[in-house]
């Protein structure tokens, strides 16, 4: 190559080089037109969890410091005639361990549904699966099994004398 082909290659590189280079940099220019002038200062007294809306933050804080009342366990068995117990009596306001467990020797895949609390659990045969609720309403809330079409269902009261059938505790 003579010395007049590579010059005249240095040149256009150069050339070529700082085109590409103000290219570049006219594409990363920043538009400030819609930008936000004024913030809304966001303090830690303000601030909840994403999970908890405005109106419930006393309630659940209030249920905190009144918790002190023990979970009680209950145990639901899926067998081949369907759900043991079928019915079950839970009070408004207290704490509930769920154990599910299939225990059906022909169906050993199947589901637990319960809507009302949004637990949708898959229960394998001989398996337990476990879950934690706090009913909060009155009401006949079913649980059911798709796979087997068998269903129960929680009946919530909010009063022990006031239990549904008029029953009172043992202990009164």
């Amino acid at each position: 190559m003579s010395f007049v082909n590579s010059k005249t290659v240095k040149i256009c590189t150069s050339l070529v080089t700082a085109l590409f280079i103000t290219s570049v940099a006219n594409a990363w220019e920043v538009d400030f037109s819609r930008r936000q002038v004024d913030f809304n200062k966001v303090t830690n007294e303000d601030r909840l969890p994403a999970s908890i809306k405005e109106d419930q933050s006393v309630s659940i804080l209030s249920n905190v410091f009144d918790s002190v009342e023990p979970t009680q366990d209950i145990v639901i068995m899926n067998t081949e005639k369907g759900f043991v117990p079928e019915t079950v009596r839970l009070k408004k306001g207290n704490n509930y361990r769920i154990h599910v467990v299939n225990v059906n020797g022909k169906e050993k895949n199947v589901s637990f549904v319960l809507d009302a609390f949004s637990e949708h659990h898959n229960t394998v045969f001989g398996e337990e699966k476990t879950f934690k609720v706090m009913p909060k309403t009155d009401g006949i809330f079913s649980y059911q099994c798709p796979e087997t079409a068998v269903q129960g269902k929680f009946i919530i009261y909010s009063d022990a004398n006031s239990a549904p059938g008029g029953r009172k505790p043992a202990s009164n």
